[in-house]
């Protein structure tokens, strides 16, 4: 019996290493930290100004990535998600509607015709 309690809390303290166990505060730290990157992100690649919901999700332990989700300021069914790695606070990927990633192809056109008029 005293065996099988000392295996099961061995389990529990490993398992709880591996999940890194973030606090709420520390989590809400790293989110008021990704959503100027990620509002910069959405400027400069998606020429839009956006607005970030009060959710978000951490992919820990499988990955430092945090996942921020919003919509475009003028378009609330313009819906995307932008992950950023909270380590080095890079973007790694954005999905979303359509209507967001439809801009990111206008916008790389335009960009791949200005570079070959130079």
């Amino acid at each position: 019996m005293q065996k099988n309690l000392k295996i099961l809390l061995l389990a529990i303290s490993i398992l709880l290493l591996l999940t890194g166990c973030m606090s709420k505060a520390q989590k809400k730290a790293i989110y008021n930290k990704a959503v100027p990157i990620a509002l910069q992100y959405m400027k400069d690649n998606f020429n839009a100004d956006v607005i970030f919901s009060d959710k978000y999700e951490f992919l820990d332990p499988m990955s430092s990535t945090i996942v921020l989700y919003g919509h475009m300021s003028e378009d609330k069914d313009a819906t995307f998600d932008i992950m950023i790695d909270h380590k080095t606070f890079e973007t790694s990927q954005v999905g979303g509607s359509s209507k967001v990633m439809d801009r990111r192809v206008k916008l790389d056109k335009k960009r791949t015709t200005e570079d070959t008029k130079k």
